[in-house]
């Protein structure tokens, strides 16, 4: 609205309201070009946003506001050329104001066309983008950064590893031979027994260590063939048979009589004696775990449940973590170093897969869930006649 000579508002009409806007807004710098690409119209949003006047701009190229290298590649020419082509060019790229300063604008250049479809000009509309653009670079930074340790870190549980399993032969042959000496000794065979549990535990360590060294470097590869899901979880339910019998704990498999997937058998297998292995571990003796499998034609759907401790929520989105452990304080129940589920993690996702876990908190459980690509090979290999 606009006041007249008798203090009244004017209405304005929508072509004034959109003048007034054009001429007033200052987010986008809104450049008019004629057919030769020189300035016709610089409105208040581009001398905001890229300090040259309209009296310093109106009859000029944009050669002022591109960078040399720029202008050396014929990017000018090039969006213009583009729109002709194609309507529009759309580019992020760094732009000059008047002093000096690069910014970084995102812009497109639109084709003007006149009442025969010839080009008549071309509108220009940029938006100063250097704040996502240095957040963005930060981000990078911080990702670099965060790889850089990331891999020190491999490197770092590699050395340690191997450092680990050097006094383990020793000690293994130590306890044999004690056992050896004093085999009727039942004091010092009941000693031996706990060498060689703990030097068991720490085997298992050493073998976790190296394998999440080998996985973070990348120097895993799968081998991949078809073969019967439940032949897979029966190894793997075996391997924990010995952990599962001392805690009087069972494990259910509830999966479909066939039900063929191609993967790598061995690490498949890793992954399933992973879970079994945590939810022992955080179950009470005498409960129950359960395996369900089910599986269309693109996806195995597997379910690793317990009726255990369950996951407090804060720890939930880390779980899969390297070193992240359930354990509350002041347990000393032996529960490793927390690397079991980061395996678990990374052999998924090698095979294309997701995994999550889910639990309503302390006492109440856990889910561990795992998505997995199912190819059907078995029927590319055994066609319908």
């Amino acid at each position: 609205m606009q006041t007249g000579t008798d203090g009244a508002a004017s209405v304005l009409t929508p072509n004034e309201l959109l003048e007034l806007a054009l001429q007033q807004q200052q987010e986008h710098a809104i450049i008019v070009l004629d057919a030769e690409g020189r300035v016709v119209s610089w409105l208040a949003g581009a001398t905001h946003t890229l300090g040259y006047t309209t009296r310093e701009m109106v009859g000029q190229t944009l050669e002022r506001i591109f960078t040399a290298e720029d202008l050396e590649r014929g990017d000018l020419d090039w969006e213009l050329r583009v729109a002709r082509s194609y309507g529009k060019s759309e580019d992020d790229r760094w732009h000059v104001r008047k002093d000096g300063l690069r910014i970084w604008m995102s812009g497109a250049v639109t084709a003007l066309r006149g009442a025969n479809s010839e080009i008549v000009g071309y509108v220009k509309i940029l938006r100063d983008c250097t704040d996502i653009r240095a957040r963005l670079e930060a981000l990078q930074s911080r990702l670099q950064h965060a790889s850089a340790l990331e891999n020190e870190k491999h490197v770092a549980l590699g050395l340690l590893a191997h450092e680990l399993r050097s006094p383990l032969g020793p000690l293994r042959n130590a306890t044999q031979v004690i056992r050896a000496v004093a085999s009727e000794n039942p004091e010092i065979d009941a000693s031996v027994q706990i060498i060689e549990r703990q030097v068991r535990f720490v085997e298992k360590l050493v073998q976790d260590l190296l394998e999440a060294t080998r996985l973070g470097a990348g120097k895993v590869r799968l081998n991949y063939e078809t073969f019967e899901l439940r032949t897979v979880l029966e190894k793997a339910i075996e391997t924990c048979s010995a952990a599962l019998k001392e805690r009087r704990q069972r494990v259910e498999l509830l999966i479909p009589n066939t039900l063929l997937i191609e993967a790598d058998a061995t690490r498949l297998q890793q992954v399933i004696v992973n879970l079994v292995g945590n939810s022992s571990k955080f179950s009470p003796p005498g409960a129950g775990i359960w395996i369900k499998a089910t599986g269309d034609a693109d996806e195995l759907v597997l379910r690793v449940e317990d009726k255990g401790k369950g996951v407090p929520p804060e720890l939930l989105p880390r779980i899969f973590d390297l070193f992240t452990q359930a354990g509350t304080e002041g347990d000393s129940t032996g529960h490793g170093l927390g690397l079991g589920l980061g395996l678990v993690k990374s052999i998924v996702e090698m095979h294309g897969g997701t995994v999550q876990a889910r639990s309503e908190g302390d006492g109440k459980g856990a889910e561990i869930i795992v998505r997995l690509p199912l190819r059907q090979a078995a029927a590319e290999e055994h066609p319908l006649n």
